[in-house]
């Protein structure tokens, strides 16, 4: 299984695999592999996109990688801006489509080992489902939900600034009325995570047009671009319900359509 070096730190080399070659082509992964994976996801987010845009040798890791496994990113990897490139790399780590792997590094000697896991808080979905008992597909569309009313609340208060104190009481109302307690929670971002090691692997996926484009890599004018594209070449209207998962596939009426979402990148 060959991988493509990331970067190598003091005890730990970080290499990227795309998510069908570290699965080797099954469909769940191992605890252990997904406890690998997640410890990748943990290294990206503590990761700043602005400083790795400026290694130069690390970007160009980044584009012959991309290049070599996703070829509908190929206008990105000539075209695109360095910082671009390490956005959208961050992004499919998250969404799990590029799985960051941490290997003992080249200069190996003693203590070079793994380096221990970080202690992991509770993720906002986790805490739906641990302290008021919702199922995982509830917790994701309350957070769905949620992230609606604070963009709302938001424009409300950008447009309408002298009227906003009714208009934000209004919406906090209809929040308090259907959901449980947040406190001063912030929007969240969607990230197909699974609530233990010991759980079954959830797939990703999503009839949200937003947090789809999120998921695969893509802006909104992009995948939006795509979309439009998609639908009437696989026979269906603008209003289809389609779902999106997280390899490009699109699922409509139960059925997985033939086309891959990725084929119609620009």
């Amino acid at each position: 299984m060959a991988g493509t070096e990331l970067k190598t730190d003091s005890s730990q080399r970080w290499t990227m695999y795309s998510k069908d070659t570290y699965g080797s082509g099954r469909i769940f992964l191992t605890t252990e592999q997904k406890q690998a994976a997640q410890e990748g996801k943990d290294f990206t987010s503590r990761g700043y996109a602005d400083v790795w845009a400026r290694d130069a040798a690390l970007v160009q890791r980044v584009r012959s990688f991309l290049r070599q496994n996703f070829h509908w990113h190929e206008r990105l990897v000539k075209n695109g801006a360095d910082l671009e490139v390490v956005q959208t790399l961050q992004s499919m780590i998250r969404g799990g489509s590029v799985v960051l792997i941490a290997e003992q590094a080249r200069t190996g000697g003693a203590g070079s080992g793994p380096a221990p896991a970080p202690y992991r808080l509770q993720s906002f979905r986790e805490s739906l489902m641990t302290m008021h008992g919702m199922s995982y597909d509830a917790a994701t569309a309350y957070i769905y939900r949620y992230n609606d009313m604070v963009d709302r609340v938001n424009a409300s208060a950008a447009s309408y600034a002298s009227g906003a104190a009714s208009s934000l009481a209004g919406e906090a109302s209809n929040l308090a009325e259907t959901s449980p307690p947040l406190g001063n929670a912030q929007p969240f971002e969607y990230t197909p995570d699974v609530v233990g090691g010991d759980t079954e692997e959830i797939a990703a996926s999503t009839n949200n047009p937003r947090y789809a484009a999120k998921m695969l890599g893509y802006d909104q004018n992009t995948f939006s671009t795509m979309l439009h594209t998609f639908k009437p070449a696989n026979g269906l209207g603008p209003a289809a319900n389609v779902i999106f998962h997280d390899d490009g596939n699109v699922e409509f009426n139960g059925q997985m359509l033939d086309d891959n979402i990725h084929d119609y990148a620009p």
